[in-house]
């Protein structure tokens, strides 16, 4: 399992790097007219990814990897405190948005990771995440409808998680569900990151191989266990269950990648989008995970989400050892992704 917990760790970073460097490009024409036919395919460090930034040496990640490690040195607080999950995973939540508005917060444990001062750069923070959590820590409940993806881009720790410690996919899905709704109170966020994390467990624990049959057989397993969880009575859950089902059929349609995800699949900006791309990018190429990650980011929409979510899932298939080495070499934080999979490996 410990490859595959590196794989889903650090391809979901290699994901959310090469997207990020095309986030607000607007159309994949856009991405071809800078990066030729075939659109970004390599990390583009020399590329300032903000107007008037520094140029930089390494691909970087962005939010979604930022609070990706946040909730990895929460669950590990929890091992080493016996703390209960969700109000830990909501400080640490809150220490990631401090270091993003320069505001001092004060929480229960040391967050290691609020000391390194690459890791709390602003890299587009999502605006329902830090509101929210302003809101929290202002001592008032978050309200919003929002079903932006910055609840899914986060979770896949929680399926590694339950899949080290034996969780059933029920208590899983719940767990990734109440994480996704700290910020984000639309079911279809809680749905897809319910989803996300189990589709990451069934990865991790399959012992055999994945192929695209056995992949559609867990994304329906997991679509299931969310119904189950959640409850099978109203439109949102239909149109979760159709969302993911059209990624699936398409994912056999003789059209391009950028083709199908544009026109039928959408930009990723809401949370069942950005899973159906990743759903969609994993099962088109479900032998190559570098193929996967481009088709994931290249298109118009929140292409480091898409790649982020894709890269958890498809690591967590084929492992850290089916990256690329060019997806590995100059990603900002590899080393400290890869040491957080090992405190998250069983036994560790």
């Amino acid at each position: 399992m410990k490859d595959k917990i590196e794989g889903c760790l650090v391809a979901g970073a290699a994901g959310d790097a090469l997207g990020y460097t095309v986030e607000f490009t607007g159309s994949y024409a856009a991405i071809q007219a800078q990066y030729g036919p075939e659109g970004i395919t390599k990390y583009d460090i020399d590329y300032p990814r903000m107007a008037g930034s520094a140029r930089h040496t390494e691909a970087l990640i962005s939010d979604d990897t930022q609070m990706t490690l946040y909730t990895i040195e929460a669950l590990l607080e929890v091992e080493r405190s016996d703390a209960p999950l969700l109000p830990m995973i909501t400080q640490a939540y809150l220490a990631w948005m401090g270091g993003q508005m320069g505001r001092n917060v004060t929480i229960s444990y040391t967050s290691h990771l609020a000391t390194i001062e690459a890791l709390n750069q602003r890299r587009a923070p999502g605006q329902t995440c830090l509101t929210a959590l302003l809101s929290i820590h202002a001592g008032e409940k978050p309200y919003n409808t929002s079903k932006g993806c910055g609840g899914v881009m986060r979770v896949a720790p929680i399926g590694i998680y339950g899949a080290s410690h034996g969780w059933s996919l029920e208590d899983t899905a719940r767990m990734a569900g109440d994480v996704a709704e700290i910020t984000h109170l639309h079911p279809l966020s809680s749905y897809s990151s319910a989803a996300l994390a189990v589709i990451v467990q069934l990865a991790l624990q399959e012992e055999g191989e994945i192929d695209a049959d056995r992949f559609k057989e867990i994304v329906a397993h997991a679509v299931e266990v969310v119904g189950r969880v959640y409850g099978d009575f109203d439109n949102r859950m239909s149109q979760f269950r159709r969302t993911v089902a059209n990624a699936v059929q398409l994912a056999g349609a003789p059209r391009s990648d950028s083709e199908i995800i544009e026109r039928q699949l959408g930009g990723g900006w809401v949370a069942e989008e950005t899973l159906a791309i990743a759903i969609f990018s994993v099962l088109r190429h479900i032998d190559d995970l570098g193929a996967s990650l481009i088709c994931a980011v290249n298109h118009g929409g929140d292409s480091d989400s898409t790649g982020a979510v894709a890269g958890n899932i498809h690591g967590a298939i084929l492992g850290y050892s089916a990256i690329p080495e060019r997806f590995t070499a100059s990603l900002q934080f590899h080393d400290l992704l890869l040491t957080m999979a090992h405190r998250m490996c069983p036994g560790s």
